[in-house]
């Protein structure tokens, strides 16, 4: 008979493998696209002190993980702060005045 080649080997190779060849071919093409995020919540704090003084609402010490619970439209405390991914709650509030940790959320309050 007649001695087979590496090439006649080869394209023996791809044909008989053609579809799975080009299943590989897609998915890395599509995965190399593909960006993956991790999508985290913001963090939740809620005010957990009866301290009103001046700087009380900025000092990480009075606020708890959490959302919190009765949240009111007056009151003369914050309620809740959430944080963004990445950051901390000194990073949102840290060196405020009462009045601007107030002004975060106007109409959330705690009495």
């Amino acid at each position: 008979m007649y001695k087979k080649t590496n090439k006649m080997k080869f394209n023996q190779f791809l044909k008989m493998n053609a579809v799975a060849i080009a299943a590989v071919m897609f998915t890395g093409a599509t995965m190399s696209f593909k960006i993956i995020e991790k999508k985290t919540a913001d963090q939740q704090f809620y005010y957990n002190s009866t301290d009103t003084s001046a700087g009380a609402f900025s000092q990480e010490s009075n606020w708890a993980v959490g959302a919190g619970s009765s949240c009111l439209t007056t009151g003369n405390k914050p309620c809740t702060i959430s944080v963004p991914e990445g950051q901390d709650l000194v990073d949102v509030i840290g060196g405020m005045t009462n009045s601007q940790v107030l002004a975060i959320h106007p109409s959330e309050r705690r009495q």
